[in-house]
């Protein structure tokens, strides 16, 4: 037992000692950072100085015929390479919108397809309720029939409205991937 015991209690222990001493390591590191920053100004970014600032593309293609420094095959190079990873860049693009426009257009027709059958199944039931009512074998009360019919009509009918809002998502959402699969996927 008391094997077991100092087993388990032993790394326990030693693991606490070790992360007490790195602490103190650590904090004393900082002290010294701090230190040997105390004489330096700081940076200080205003509003202002944002404003000032101004955007510039994350990606920068060189035109292929602009004059470059150095040798005239290493230019030739340089346009055949920036010409290439242009070109990488744009079927990189253009495959991420066609998987945007794919993922939710496979979206729209799930939801069109389950308020599809939503609907088909709540028109079944709609129509078993009305043979229950009109058959003479039935034990249930036409009052509670008829109460039922009511309700399963009602939520038939929201149903309905929600697939034709659906369906009319799903063709709007087609109509402007065929003009523009990029605004269609959300991508600007």
């Amino acid at each position: 037992m008391k094997k077991a015991l100092c087993a388990i209690l032993l790394p326990l222990i030693l693991a606490s000692a070790a992360t007490a001493q790195s602490l103190v390591e650590a904090a004393q590191k900082e002290k010294e950072r701090r230190e040997t920053l105390k004489g330096k100004p700081g940076v200080v970014v205003t509003n202002a100085d944002l404003s000032k600032t101004k955007k510039k593309p994350a990606v920068a293609v060189p035109a292929a015929g602009a004059a470059a420094e150095g040798p005239a095959g290493t230019q030739a190079e340089g346009g055949a390479a920036g010409a290439a990873e242009a070109k990488r860049l744009e079927a990189a693009h253009q495959a991420e919108i066609q998987k945007r426009f794919d993922e939710k257009k496979a979206e729209l027709e799930a939801k069109a397809a389950l308020s599809k059958e939503r609907t088909e199944l709540l028109d079944l039931k709609l129509k078993s309720l009305q043979q229950q009512f009109y058959s003479f074998g039935n034990m249930q009360t036409k009052d509670l029939i008829q109460k039922q019919i009511a309700e399963t009509y009602q939520t038939l009918q929201t149903a309905a409205a929600e697939q034709a809002r659906a369906r009319d998502e799903l063709d709007k959402f087609l109509e402007l991937g065929a003009k523009d699969k990029a605004a269609a996927a959300g991508i600007k």
